[in-house]
């Protein structure tokens, strides 16, 4: 949960326990982002729950630690350079992703 707290907290959600599971897995993005906003937001929420997962299986079966802070960076990381390297034709500037990526909601 303190992940995914970071994670809403970064994109400026506000705190994670005001959302299930469900709704997590669900289209939750604001309703003012257009298509490739939300789209985006669907994308940074699966390589949260893929890296959160393959982290989540390391500590069960190999017994490395993950912290959160180190967690987030890498969810910044992997979903920047994933999306980047999806939008062709369109840039992501690194620093705007780290400090506001609800920017891309709804201004691509």
């Amino acid at each position: 949960m303190d992940i995914w707290n970071r994670v809403f907290s970064w994109w400026g959600f506000g705190n994670m326990s005001n959302f299930t599971i469900n709704e997590l897995i669900d289209d939750n993005a604001p309703r003012n982002a257009n298509k490739l906003g939300k789209q985006i937001w669907q994308a940074v929420k699966w390589v949260a729950s893929y890296l959160i997962w393959s982290n989540r299986n390391k500590v069960v079966f190999r017994g490395k630690g993950w912290n959160p802070p180190v967690a987030l960076n890498e969810i910044q990381t992997k979903s920047f350079e994933w999306i980047s390297r999806r939008l062709r034709d369109k840039k992501l500037e690194w620093m705007s992703w780290l400090n506001d990526p609800s920017l891309y909601l709804n201004c691509l």
